[in-house]
Parts: structure tokens; C-alpha cells; sequence
């Protein structure tokens, strides 16, 4: 029973947060819809054979969205296969955020046991982590699914570099497994996982001798072939084209979402927005709580110190004090892709929580206090949570995705240009893309006219057949680099070049014919994908190879 007592404490802990969830409804918040539609959609394409889509050309009423170019979609393939099987959309999702949940217990627990070497300071650790103020927010009002899933691999991260810069251990390749799949999260999160492996090396630079070094080169440049078929052809998309992703990058004013000291002390669940210039009673909870801000405080009077939880603690600190509004925020646009400065707080839950069980077990040595500790982190929990239970604005399980965007929540457009349930902040679209409120799907022209050509679709294949030229040819596609669209012309097909006009796939057809658009990727997106692919075959059969010598010694 001990052998699995980490995970039976984990899933209690778990169903503890996750309780709402049980009875099948599914609250609405920020970015929840985005997501299930996600799950939608990748399920669409793995009906079709594509496990790894580009476009999900169904998406914003059929004129296509590219999301999968840049948030990977790889850890939704297991509920985009239940959801084939049959099980419905919001149990989908709500299944992927327990896992996530689950598995986030359960990298802390395994991170802190090996560095605390006690599993008591483990089960606190777990608790405050999960727990916490910041990570309930992200859940239950954000619904911000990729930190969610990010949170389960951040621990094992932490984990790949105490292994190479405090063990020593050049035979571990935690820390690949670490970058690999916070690449595959959340692109931001992954950008705070990269800093923090600087942070670690060069706090640690005295330790790392050649040997040590080579180790940590060789797991980030697997890490990087591995999600070379992500990262690579994602760069390529943003250099294509500007979108809003861009527009937001460089207008977006942090000194807006800088966190005042109120915002420190709030201990309340709130389902309101982000941001200091509106009422405290509308601000969601964005600090990481109580425990995580006072506790590891206790570690001052630890008798034993640690040199990594030394390093933990401080940089802990670091990270939650960054986001105050005492920092210029509105001064430093450079940093402006996070968007919102209280997203470090991502790292400051990761980094706090083993100071703080490490400070409440060194008051005593009595199992005791663990367990009320544990009790007190429950309850608190629970207070938080408890108000999700009395949301009402949302999905059950009878619902589709074509209910939906049928209209029988909300407006699909809500507030937006475009199919909003779909796109959310619309990041991925093109900057100049038009409104496609009530616009029909019509071939057009450079004014936008409608040039009255027809056309057909089928398995994701355009073709129109154009009688009389004109100087631009829009088609009703959103433009992303790999639209290829070729003139039949004796049973060939003749290339013809494309470009963004207006958001849209265009051509400037020389000659009459038929023509026919699909999305065939890119060069170098096919590129990418066969060396990940390879990678992972060289991965898994060195694995193999490993583990027999490993049985044979």
C-alpha cells in the first residue's frame, strides 16, 4: 500500500479541487470556450487521419484558423479521441484538466521528496501547489488550459535541473523531458521554464565542469529536435505575416495589469476580469495566497539549510514581488509578449512551495503538524472553489459544439469580428482581416467585390473555375503561409503564387482555367516534422537499448 500511497494521496487531493467538475457542468470563463473548441476541432481532424493539423479550416464560419501553428494541440489528441468514442465535450475537458491537475500533484510531490528527502514536507508541498490562489484562478477563472497543463511539467523541469546542477547526475534526461513538454503547453510558460534555466545556471555556473555542461546540451538540443515540428514552423508563420498576436505584443500596457499591494492580501474567489483601474470586487485573484506568501518565511529558522532551497525561496520571492505595480511596468514594452506581469507568479508557486513545507516540517518533527497543515490547505481550497458550484453560465453534457455556435449560450460573436467562442482574442488572425459578421463566403476581387464566381469544397480542396480576369482574386480563406493554389490545365497542375490581401488568400490569376486551393504545409514544416519524428524513434530505441544493457549488468 505504501508503494502507491503518493497516488492515492494525490487523487484525493485532486478531487478535493476538482470537485465542482463531478456533477457535469462545465462554468464558462475567460478562455473556456477556445479550448473546447480545440477539442472539437482536433477531433474533426483526427476523423479525417490528420493527428497533426495546421489549419482547422472549419473554425470562424469556415474561412479557417490556424490555432494548431501556434498552440500545440498534441496534449488535447487523447480527448479529441474520447470525444470520437463518444464521451462528450465538457467531460472531455474536464477530464484533461483533472489529469493535468493529477499529474501536477504528483511532479511536485516526486520534486519535493527528492529534495526534502521527507515525504511529509512532500504531501505539504503538493497541497500548496495545487492549492494555490494563482492556480485556482487559472481553473476556474481563467480556464486557461495551457498554464493548467504547463503546471503539470514545471515540477519536472525544476526536477532536470537540481538533477545536473546540485546531484550531479549526467545519466538523467529530466530535464529534456521538462522543456519537451513545456514546449508542447504553453508557449509562454515555456519562455518562464527557459529563463529559469538560465536563472539555475548561472547561480550554479561554479558547479558545472565540462561533463555537466555537455549533459545539459545534449537534453536541450533533444528537446529542441523533439519539438522541432512546433517551434520552427510556428517562427516561420509570425515572420509570414502581422497578426493581432503582433498588434498586441507591442500596444499591450503592463503598467495596467501590475498587481497593487491590496492585490497581495485579496483571499477571495472572484470571476471578474484582470487589471488595477477597475472595482476590487471585480479583479480576479491573482496572488498565490497566504501559505505560499507567508510560510516560506519558516525556512529562516530551519536548522538544517539547503543550498537549492535557499536558491528557491529567493527567487520565489523574486517572482511574486515582480508583478507589482512598484515595478514601472508601463515603461517596459519590451517585455510585453507576457501581456499580463502577474503571470509570474506562474513560477512563484512553483518555487515557493518547497520552502514552504520544508519551513512547517523543521518546527517539529511530529507528524502532527503536517497533517493539519494539510487539513488547513483542504479547507481553504474548498472556500475557494465552493462559489464555482453557483455558476450557472455554461455547457453540460448534452451539449454540442453546434449548439454553441447555434447561439444557445451566447452570441458566437460576442464583442468580436469573428466567430469569438472559436478564436477567443483572435491572436492568430491576420491584422487587417475583415469582419466576418454576416459576410457571406464569396470569391472577391481587390475591392472586395463580389466577382461572382462559384466554387466547390471538398476533403479541404477550393476550386473555382475563373471565365473573366481580374487583377486580385480573393478567396474566402484566411491566409496563412502553405496555402497552395495550381490552374488545371491538361491534366497538370500548374502553380500559382499566393499572398495576404486583407487577411485573405489571394492570387493574381493570369489566365482563365480552373483552379483548385489546399493547405499542403509548408517546406519547412514537412521538414520539421520528419526530423522530430526521427528524433523520437532515435529517443525511444536508445531508451530500449539502455534498459537492456541497464537488466544485462
Amino acid at each position: 500500500m505504501k508503494k502507491y500511497s503518493k497516488y492515492i494521496f494525490t487523487f484525493v487531493m485532486t478531487c478535493i479541487l476538482m470537485f465542482p467538475y463531478f456533477k457535469g457542468f462545465l462554468p464558462i470563463e475567460h478562455d473556456t470556450f477556445f479550448h473546447v473548441s480545440r477539442i472539437e476541432q482536433l477531433s474533426l481532424s483526427i476523423r479525417e487521419g490528420n493527428f497533426f493539423p495546421a489549419i482547422y479550416p472549419y473554425e470562424n464560419a469556415g474561412y479557417g484558423y490556424g490555432s494548431p501553428l501556434f498552440y500545440s494541440d498534441v496534449f488535447l489528441i487523447v480527448p479529441a479521441l474520447l470525444h470520437i468514442l463518444g464521451l462528450s465535450l465538457v467531460r472531455c475537458y474536464q477530464m484533461s484538466v483533472f489529469a493535468a491537475t493529477w499529474i501536477s500533484g504528483l511532479t511536485m510531490f516526486h520534486l519535493a521528496q527528492k529534495i526534502t528527502k521527507r515525504k511529509d514536507a512532500a504531501a505539504i508541498a503538493t497541497c500548496a501547489y495545487l492549492f494555490s490562489n494563482y492556480h485556482i484562478t487559472d481553473i476556474y477563472v481563467r480556464g486557461a488550459l495551457g498554464e493548467v497543463f504547463s503546471l503539470a511539467v514545471l515540477p519536472v523541469l525544476l526536477e532536470g535541473l537540481y538533477e545536473c546542477l546540485y546531484e550531479k547526475n549526467t545519466r538523467s534526461y529530466t530535464l529534456c523531458i521538462g522543456l519537451t513538454a513545456l514546449a508542447l503547453c504553453h508557449n509562454l510558460t515555456f519562455l518562464f521554464g527557459v529563463v529559469l534555466c538560465i536563472l539555475f545556471f548561472v547561480i550554479r555556473i561554479h558547479a558545472v565542469d565540462q561533463k555537466i555542461f555537455l549533459h545539459m546540451f545534449r537534453n536541450i538540443m533533444i528537446a529542441f529536435l523533439l519539438t522541432l515540428f512546433f517551434t520552427i514552423p510556428m517562427i516561420e508563420q509570425l515572420k509570414a505575416q502581422k497578426m493581432i498576436l503582433h498588434y498586441y505584443g507591442t500596444s499591450g500596457n503592463l503598467g495596467r495589469y501590475a498587481m497593487d499591494l491590496w492585490q497581495y492580501f485579496a483571499n477571495k474567489t472572484v470571476f471578474g476580469l484582470a487589471g488595477n483601474d477597475i472595482e476590487h470586487d471585480r479583479t480576479m485573484l491573482e496572488n498565490v495566497g497566504y501559505f505560499l506568501t507567508f510560510a516560506p518565511l519558516l525556512y529562516i529558522f530551519a536548522k538544517e539549510k539547503k543550498a537549492v532551497i535557499t536558491t528557491l525561496c529567493i527567487l520565489g520571492y523574486i517572482m511574486i514581488l515582480l508583478p507589482s505595480s512598484i515595478i514601472p511596468w508601463e515603461n517596459l514594452a519590451a517585455f510585453s509578449i507576457i501581456q499580463f506581469p502577474w503571470r509570474l507568479n506562474t513560477l512563484g508557486i512553483l518555487l515557493l512551495s518547497i520552502p514552504a513545507s520544508y519551513g512547517v516540517v523543521s518546527l517539529s518533527r511530529k507528524k502532527g503538524i503536517s497533517l493539519i497543515c494539510i487539513l488547513i490547505l483542504s479547507i481553504e481550497c474548498i472556500y475557494h472553489v465552493l462559489p464555482v458550484t453557483k455558476r450557472t453560465f455554461g455547457m453540460d453534457t448534452n451539449m454540442t459544439w453546434q449548439d454553441v455556435l447555434d447561439g444557445k449560450i451566447v452570441d458566437p460573436y460576442f464583442s468580436a469580428y469573428y466567430v469569438r467562442v472559436e478564436l477567443a482574442g483572435g491572436d492568430y488572425l491576420p491584422l487587417y482581416s475583415p469582419d466576418f459578421r454576416g459576410r457571406e463566403r464569396r470569391i472577391r476581387d481587390e475591392n472586395d467585390a463580389d466577382t461572382g464566381i462559384s466554387f466547390m469544397e471538398e476533403n479541404h480542396c477550393l476550386s473555382f473555375t475563373v471565365n473573366q480576369l481580374h487583377e486580385t482574386i480573393r478567396l474566402p480563406l484566411t491566409y496563412y503561409k502553405g496555402y497552395q493554389v495550381y490552374l488545371l490545365q491538361e491534366e497538370k497542375k500548374i502553380p500559382v503564387n499566393t499572398f495576404e490581401d486583407k487577411g485573405m488568400v489571394s492570387i493574381h490569376p493570369k489566365q482563365s482555367g480552373t483552379y483548385i486551393c489546399i493547405y499542403g504545409n509548408t517546406k519547412t514544416r514537412k521538414i520539421c516534422l520528419g526530423i522530430s519524428f526521427i528524433t523520437l524513434l532515435l529517443v525511444i530505441s536508445n531508451g530500449i537499448v539502455q534498459r537492456y544493457r541497464g537488466k544485462s549488468d
